[in-house]
């Protein structure tokens, strides 16, 4: 089956009509068109393609560099897939084994470092595939080639068939692309990028500026965006852990979005004061993952008896319908693929709890110490179930700790109970990350399987999911293997919910806002500030 895209005469209707409602609207924008970000977290950690996982730096590195291609601006689970960004077709063969990229021509790296061209693609996909410090570099290990066919075509070749290839490669899931003389220069293939101007370079709407180091990351409009210039001039993410600072900043108008706390009444009170509560999807599926490695959540008892003290409905209550819903499988509801894989049977039950925990051999409780971030996505949810988890005797001694020493904890195999969420734009990706048993952390393919969960038969269907065109066969691959690791239970799926921002409401994004997986609002082409 081929496979062909092309891009005709749509970007000059587009570049038109922002054009024109650029003209129409301009005595409505505000002198000074900076978007400035409250950013949730100390710091960015890094803004390397090839490690941008967190709220810290992804948005981040979103905004500066370009793909092969890219999910809609606002609508990252589209239906039709993703678009054409730095490739404008491409092509699979009978054999489902090579896809060939056209390059689009004259897109210029940002500061005149020239025009980007396939041999910047190559560098960047085998430096995802082959770097060191790559954290996606497993997800990638099915490309077996990589090459540049000429100056505007390149060519991958799989070891096996890759259904969700184009995902891979767009700008959800560690695609960006990153120029080859710089980095080479740099001597950067297997070390990170430094938050400077000479080394992050990249084809996107935003040119990297400035870095201070615990207080700000500055973007700079480029220009020369091949799709447009952006209303929006510059941007600052500026870092505001503490959260009572974020509100105060936002309420005196000071930044002009915040991540919003997840919490009802504090969602109703801030819209109260002219917030406006823009939710990002696709659902964020907050489980308690299980390490296997510590007694005793090696025995299956004890974790059901986690299972039947935890509710569900508490955390949504306290976060809200608006945003949140019970989980009820591995994979979250956003996905077709989601099976309800009886979850159900786990109804927080007190009693249930205490007979498995004496059955276990734990008659009198049992205490154990975890690490715990004090983000506010993490924390308020783990007091909730500490206070739960208390009345069936199971005391969590959590010693809070800033959330990258938490992250850190937590991928060094030091933490008994891990809680943690990710956006993923296909569903076998969540499978693949958490339960394959080439993902437990300390295996050559580590990845997030904090559990130390190991079965072979879902191992397989993860396999097949990942492998098969068949659209039919990859969703029952699936199924089975939700409904198997329901019943192994390594991990407690308790909770979904979409990411609520606050944005002031005299701020246009340009665009509706359903799905992206930035974690932040994105700043598109039309995205302007209004006078206020």
């Amino acid at each position: 089956m081929r496979h062909l895209m092309k891009i005709v005469t749509f970007l000059c209707v587009l570049n038109l009509g922002i054009a024109c409602g650029f003209a129409a609207t301009a005595e409505k924008l505000a002198d000074d068109q900076t978007f400035i970000f409250g950013m949730p977290v100390p710091d960015m950690a890094t803004l390397d393609t090839v490690a941008a996982l967190t709220t810290g730096n992804l948005p981040i590195t979103n905004a500066i560099f370009g793909a092969l291609v890219r999910t809609p601006i606002g609508d990252a689970l589209n239906p039709k897939g993703p678009e054409p960004d730095l490739a404008t077709q491409w092509e699979v063969s009978g054999d489902k084994l090579t896809w060939t990229f056209t390059l689009r021509k004259g897109v210029k790296w940002h500061w005149g470092y020239g025009e980007c061209t396939a041999e910047d693609v190559v560098f960047s996909l085998k430096r995802v595939r082959d770097s060191k410090v790559s954290a996606f570099r497993n997800f990638y290990k099915n490309f077996k080639e990589i090459s540049a066919l000429d100056k505007y075509t390149v060519q991958i070749k799989t070891s096996a068939p890759e259904p969700y290839l184009l995902m891979k490669v767009s700008n959800s899931f560690g695609g960006w692309i990153v120029c080859k003389n710089v980095l080479e220069k740099a001597d950067k293939f297997d070390k990170f990028m430094s938050p400077i101007r000479d080394e992050i370079i990249g084809t996107g709407r935003f040119k990297f500026s400035e870095y201070v180091s615990k207080d700000r990351t500055v973007l700079v409009r480029n220009d020369d965006y091949w799709e447009g210039k952006p209303i929006i001039e510059r941007i600052i993410y500026k870092y505001i852990p503490d959260e009572n600072a974020a509100e105060l900043a936002f309420l005196k108008g000071e930044v002009h979005m915040i991540q919003a706390r997840q919490d009802k009444k504090w969602i109703d009170y801030i819209k109260s004061k002219g917030g406006v509560i823009e939710t990002i999807g696709p659902t964020d599926l907050k489980a308690l993952y299980l390490n296997q490695k510590f007694p005793p959540l090696d025995n299956k008892k004890v974790r059901q008896a986690m299972a039947y003290s935890v509710s569900q409905k508490s955390i949504v209550a306290m976060l809200g319908e608006e945003i949140s819903n019970p989980g009820s499988s591995p994979v979250p509801s956003c996905f077709s693929e989601h099976i309800d894989a009886g979850w159900e049977k786990y109804d927080r039950n007190i009693q249930k709890a205490k007979q498995l925990l004496t059955e276990a051999g734990y008659p009198n409780g049992v205490t154990i110490k975890t690490y715990m971030s004090k983000a506010l996505w993490y924390l308020p949810k783990m007091i909730v179930f500490q206070n739960e988890m208390k009345e069936t005797g199971i005391n969590l001694d959590m010693e809070v700790v800033d959330h990258n020493l938490y992250l850190k904890k937590c991928f060094d195999d030091m933490n008994p109970i891990v809680i943690y969420g990710k956006n993923f734009p296909v569903p076998v990706y969540w499978l693949r990350e958490f339960y394959h048993s080439d993902s437990i952390l300390g295996s050559p393919k580590a990845m997030a399987n904090f559990m130390h969960y190991a079965n072979s038969e879902v191992n397989k269907l993860i396999e097949v999911a990942e492998t098969s065109f068949d659209s039919k066969e990859r969703a029952a691959a699936l199924a089975k293997a939700q409904r198997l690791i329901v019943d192994d239970l390594p991990s407690i799926p308790v909770v979904e919910g979409k990411i609520p921002m606050v944005v002031q409401n005299w701020v246009d994004l340009g665009y509706k806002m359903k799905d992206n997986f930035a974690y932040l609002l994105e700043i598109g082409l039309g995205t302007r500030i209004l006078k206020h």
